[in-house]
């Protein structure tokens, strides 16, 4: 019941002018200090790079147009003041770039390539500069007459331009351009470099894919899971019985673990780990953006009371933020920061609402039915609290706890900037948090009969979700995955600031998750449980020491990045499909089959046989092979 309000509020929740782009200016550093210098080289400084990306023409046409300024001399000369007739006279060339340099007879020339990783589907061949440039004519001088800085369409501002027919949309990749421009002297001086990456639209029908996929993924999971905690011969039909695991029947836990929470955590991974503050490919955050519904984050503006922010312009993505967290909300469609926490805890409140009246209404259902049918009565009321309480803890601890966390604690990165109340609120959610977990490890460390923890129904109820599919001397591990997620969540959240911690947070909580989970192996042998857990973790172990590419320090070039941004949303997919897509279609097919009859009876009194499928199969063919023989 739980899992189907969860997926409902997610699923119904979720549903040509050029762009200014992030652009490195590739000149040597040496002539790029020396604008500081009394006597700066002469150079073009991009101040802003324009572009556009046509999405519906065959052509798929590329248009990027650098503005910016002059600046420096390629003698020791002086440069006159503005104004001074010698600003006006095309005849005078100093401090300005000429079309043609006269004593070497050589024009300024212009190159241009764009590549995507290791392919170059353009390099232009080298061309007179001065017929890709646009609003003042060779020589270019700086921009006197400029008032508005901000103001590029101004003409007086000097400016160049590229533009290529690319017969590809490109979708899924960043395009990395780069544009060069040299004198005409003898020495072939750089004048201007402007490296640019172009990520185009991932298009309607690839990012409905990557939204809803693993959507459908978690939707089988869920089913799954219900199903087995149903139908199987171990399951049950009472739905305070199959919600919490109750009996914690070895071959049924087998059969419904890895489970929703389980499938649903690891999505939230897959986002939040892709709002780190590193130097991501372009494509890479608008990709893993497509399951930000998984954090509870949502093109919807609750404190600004903004339209949101339009990340994709003119076919290209552009966002500009300081913090990762930052720039995923802008791609999720968000206006400003104070409306990450807010819009999460708001879809929060209405998914814990939900499940709370859809349990009420089943409650006056099954009150009325047992009233019209005289059948013998049940203190209902001794379990509605606890197991309407019981599924606000589980949607808070089991389904929501990371982003609750890291974007509770990524409110307090952005106070500043946020309303009073806002902040006083995340942090009295994160102090109620840590209280309970606190009386959660208390309860479960001072309880000496552990019986009470597992077959006390009202307890089971009430915490049970939290424990459950533990072994009975391994209740208190129940703390250990807490702790690491609140851990892994002020890594996102408040140490935003700092890549590279943020990457060693991670890296050691998925450390101590893998040795951990192997010391104390807190789960039934037959669930395989323990495996599947370090698997993830390595997982999300290996994608995070892949991101060490990604830290901006490093300054890693285009191509290899873009590779490991592949390698890392390959690794994604494989554990979902792998750790939980097919191994819910086993589940499903196994309940099926032993509804149809098979697994046979097994021992004295009979009796669905223990194992999965494949291992009752192996087991009669030995019983079937020594019959025969003997």
């Amino acid at each position: 019941m739980v899992k189907l309000a969860v997926i409902a509020v997610l699923a119904l929740i979720q549903s040509s002018s050029a762009v200014y782009i992030n652009f490195d200016n590739c000149l040597n550093p040496g002539i790029i200090n020396s604008a500081s210098q009394p006597q700066p080289l002469l150079q073009f400084q991009p101040l802003h790079v324009w572009a556009s990306f046509n999405t519906s023409a065959p052509s798929h046409t590329l248009n990027i147009t650098v503005y910016g300024n002059i600046t420096g001399t390629a003698t020791n000369e002086s440069l006159p003041r503005w104004p001074n007739q010698h600003w006006e006279n095309a005849n005078k060339t100093l401090g300005k770039i000429v079309d043609e340099d006269k004593d070497n007879n050589h024009w300024s020339t212009f190159f241009a390539q764009f590549n995507v990783l290791n392919y170059t589907p353009y390099k232009a061949p080298a061309s007179r500069f001065c017929n890709n440039t646009i609003h003042q004519q060779c020589p270019l001088i700086p921009a006197f007459k400029v008032t508005n800085t901000s103001d590029f369409a101004n003409p007086d501002w000097p400016a160049f331009t590229v533009q290529h027919d690319m017969y590809s949309s490109f979708r899924f990749t960043t395009i990395s351009s780069v544009l060069r421009v040299t004198s005409g002297d003898a020495n072939r001086s750089a004048l201007a470099c402007v490296a640019a990456s172009i990520t185009p639209d991932l298009g309607t029908s690839l990012a409905g894919i990557l939204r809803y996929l693993p959507l459908v993924v978690l939707i089988l999971v869920a089913f799954a899971t219900a199903s087995a905690a149903i139908f199987s011969p171990w399951g049950s039909a009472d739905v305070f019985r199959f919600t919490t695991n109750y009996g914690r029947d070895a071959d049924l836990l087998r059969l419904v673990t890895p489970g929703f929470g389980d499938c649903l955590q690891y999505i939230q991974f897959i986002v939040l780990a892709g709002s780190l503050s590193l130097d991501y490919p372009g494509f890479f955050q608008p990709v893993v953006s497509q399951v930000s519904w998984a954090a509870l984050m949502f093109n919807e503006s609750f404190v600004s009371h903004g339209d949101g922010t339009q990340s994709l312009v003119d076919g290209i993505y552009q966002v500009n933020g300081t913090y990762g967290l930052d720039r995923m909300s802008q791609l999720v469609g968000m206006q400003a920061n104070e409306d990450i926490w807010a819009g999460m805890v708001i879809w929060l409140l209405v998914i814990i609402a939900a499940v709370i009246v859809l349990i009420q209404i089943g409650f006056i259902l099954r009150w009325g039915y047992r009233r019209l049918s005289n059948t013998q009565q049940e203190d209902l009321r001794a379990k509605n609290l606890p197991f309407s309480i019981g599924n606000a803890i589980r949607i808070v601890f089991n389904y929501f706890l990371l982003p609750i966390v890291a974007l509770s604690m990524y409110q307090l990165v952005v106070a500043g900037r946020s309303p009073a109340v806002t902040v006083a609120l995340a942090a009295i959610l994160l102090f109620l948090l840590v209280l309970f977990a606190a009386f959660l490890l208390w309860l479960i460390a001072t309880t000496r009969d552990r019986s009470t923890l597992f077959d006390d129904l009202p307890t089971v109820l009430l915490y049970g979700p939290l424990y459950n599919t533990y072994s009975d001397n391994a209740a208190t591990f129940a703390l250990v995955p807490v702790m690491l997620t609140f851990v892994r969540g002020i890594a996102i959240g408040v140490v935003q600031p700092s890549g590279i911690a943020q990457l060693v947070l991670l890296a050691i909580c998925e450390v101590i998750t893998i040795l951990t989970l192997n010391a104390f192996r807190p789960f039934h042998s037959p669930t395989s449980m323990n495996a599947f857990h370090t698997f993830f973790a390595v997982v999300r172990l290996v994608t995070v020491l892949l991101s060490v590419a990604f830290l901006p320090s490093l300054s890693v070039d285009d191509a290899p990045r873009g590779w490991v941004g592949y390698v890392i949303l390959l690794l994604h997919a494989i554990v979902l499909i792998f750790g939980f897509f097919l191994n819910a279609c086993q589940t499903l097919i196994e309940v099926v089959a032993r509804l149809a009859g098979a697994g046979g009876e097994e021992g004295v009194g009979g009796g669905a046989a223990r194992g999965g499928l494949v291992k009752v199969w192996f087991k009669q063919q030995f019983r079937n092979f020594f019959q025969f023989t003997y």
